[in-house]
């Protein structure tokens, strides 16, 4: 195992545990069987905020892990392929595309996680609905001003009804927050501080109103190398046992949501975490990013360690994730 696996373990204590006699993994097991789960997290965020980056990434991680570590095992479901099509274009540097928000139903991950073996009596089995931004926007009454909103409108009983019940009835909540888009370093062109706030004041009030228990809420700031320097300048970028630098770029950069989520807060029920996929760039021409030929979508950055297991990757947010995944997996 190479150190810098060995880094990551040592940051992230209990992610592995010892197994006496464990069984067999399940892999050929009925893949239409309905799946028992404790907790299913809605994805939220608004449009190009990264929410299907955070699932790619997730579903990554699982596979790093799931090599690396013995008695850890994970499987996405075959009706979340495309999920699996973003993992594997991390790999090759290229960000997920947009989610479609005509998808008929809310894009699930379907991530399975085990460490004791089979899948159909321990272990962790938590889907994730990734929506599309648009269709949050059905959530905060304003789907009204693109094309693609007036489409899902003018469908609502085929697509929205269906999608905003399962994620209202989610028992978590992943929250994809743009970090350039806080405050402090917003060009007041919008507010997505606000509208996330809407979105969610929309979902408490229907669980409060249907007697639904508190959510547990992860709160992922997306693009943090964007603002990294920047927030180490205004020392919110501690990442203590408190999340207390984390904690304090909401309070600061997203009021409005931070102040909506203190109850829970306040209980346990809110983490935090950063997310970043270090650009590829051009050390020959002034450090400039590089882009795929022909588009305007950047290139990831690609790792090469050949004393690594994992010897080509993507430079990114492990520790983050890989603490992500212990977090997700404590709700199986």
């Amino acid at each position: 195992m190479s150190k810098q696996v060995d880094n990551l373990l040592k940051k992230i204590p209990g992610l592995t545990r010892k197994v006496t006699n464990p069984k067999p993994v399940d892999m050929m097991g009925d893949y239409t069987k309905s799946y028992k789960f404790k907790a299913k997290f809605g994805m939220l965020g608004p449009v190009a905020s990264g929410k299907s980056t955070i699932c790619a990434g997730l579903v990554y991680m699982c596979q790093t892990l799931s090599t690396l570590i013995p008695n850890f095992y994970a499987r996405v479901l075959p009706t979340s392929s495309h999920i699996l099509v973003d993992a594997n274009n991390l790999r090759l540097g290229k960000f997920p595309e947009k989610t479609d928000p005509l998808t008929p139903r809310a894009p699930e991950a379907g991530i399975l996680i085990s460490e004791k073996g089979m899948f159909s009596n321990s272990g962790v089995h938590v889907p994730i609905c990734d929506v599309a931004g648009e269709v949050t926007d059905y959530i905060y009454e304003k789907c009204e001003g693109t094309t693609a909103s007036e489409k899902i409108n003018n469908r609502l009983g085929s697509i929205n009804v269906q999608v905003i019940n399962t994620i209202r009835d989610c028992q978590g909540f992943i929250i994809a927050l743009d970090a350039n888009d806080a405050l402090m370093f917003s060009d007041g062109t919008h507010d997505n501080d606000v509208y996330i706030h809407s979105v969610m004041t929309n979902i408490l009030e229907y669980r409060r109103r249907n007697h639904r228990p508190d959510p547990h809420i992860i709160v992922v700031l997306t693009k943090w190398d964007q603002v990294m320097t920047k927030a180490k300048d205004i020392q919110m970028d501690a990442y203590d046992a408190d999340q207390n630098g984390l904690a304090r770029f909401l309070d600061n950069g997203f009021p409005a949501t931070s102040m909506l989520l203190k109850p829970l807060r306040d209980k346990g029920n809110v983490r935090y975490f950063r997310s970043w996929f270090n650009l590829a760039r051009d050390e020959e021409n002034n450090n400039a990013i590089l882009y795929w030929p022909g588009t305007n979508k950047p290139k990831i950055k690609i790792v090469e360690d050949p004393n690594d297991y994992i010897r080509f990757k993507p430079s990114f947010a492990e520790p983050d994730y890989a603490d992500m995944i212990r977090y997700i997996g404590s709700f199986g």
